[in-house]
């Protein structure tokens, strides 16, 4: 039975793992958000960071990437689970994938989320607060900024239709936080990665107010993605 890992964070763009296949596509029944903290990859005990989540809503669709292991199925699990659940805090589900081609059939997936239990997880608080803990924490994978500009790059790139609201608003604010601490975009983009795009909303911080959500008709899910599987977990004690 083929085997495919979601990603919606830095799996996207630094999976870390041989895979057969790759497609771009959207879950329902989430949205993403950066509500997990990280002492670890992109921050540390004293500057706790925030990476990304998913948070329950049965209206909610976020978008990523899927990927296809191959024979080194195994090995992929394996550091995966030390990646995303004993260093990350995350618990895996299983739910189904929809390729943005709506030709092509939805597929089961699993996918790494954090619950609330975690003694990582930190949950809600006010965007400039969120932004300010991103903009200046940092781990052993390098800059939590890097972190949400690679993805929010990619949401850019690869799916210009789709407005993610959090993410973006969340992108203005760290790079005007970064503007403010004397650090380029740069300054904090992995030597190995392409340059960050520009941002999509006025770099004009004093006159920020985050926008309304604008998710373009294009962009709507087709009715059949709508069947979500039982979600079933499993955390790690970390």
């Amino acid at each position: 039975m083929a085997m495919w890992i979601f990603g919606y964070g830095s799996l996207i763009w630094n999976p870390g793992f041989e895979y057969l296949d790759s497609k771009v596509g959207y879950i329902k029944g989430y949205n993403r958000r950066f509500w997990q903290g990280n002492d670890f990859h992109r921050g540390n005990p004293d500057k706790v960071g925030r990476v990304a989540t998913l948070v329950e809503d049965e209206q909610g669709l976020t978008w990523g990437k899927a990927f296809l292991l191959g024979p080194g199925a195994e090995s992929a699990l394996t550091y995966l689970d030390k990646r995303e659940a004993k260093l990350g805090g995350y618990c895996t589900t299983v739910v189904t994938f929809q390729p943005r081609d709506p030709k092509e059939e939805p597929f089961p997936v699993i996918l790494y989320m954090a619950m609330p239990s975690n003694r990582l997880y930190r949950g809600s608080a006010p965007l400039h607060q969120v932004a300010t803990e991103i903009a200046e924490a940092t781990g052993h994978c390098g800059y939590n900024a890097e972190y949400l500009l690679r993805l929010a790059n990619f949401m850019k790139e690869q799916l210009p239709d789709v407005w993610d609201e959090h993410l973006y608003n969340l992108d203005h604010l760290v790079r005007a936080r970064l503007k403010d601490m004397n650090l380029s975009v740069d300054d904090v983009m992995g030597d190995d990665q392409p340059l960050a795009v520009a941002g999509l909303v006025d770099d004009n911080i004093d006159n920020f107010e985050p926008r309304l959500d604008r998710r373009s008709p294009s962009s709507s899910p087709p009715d059949h993605a709508s069947r979500v599987p039982p979600r079933k977990l499993r955390c790690v004690n970390i």
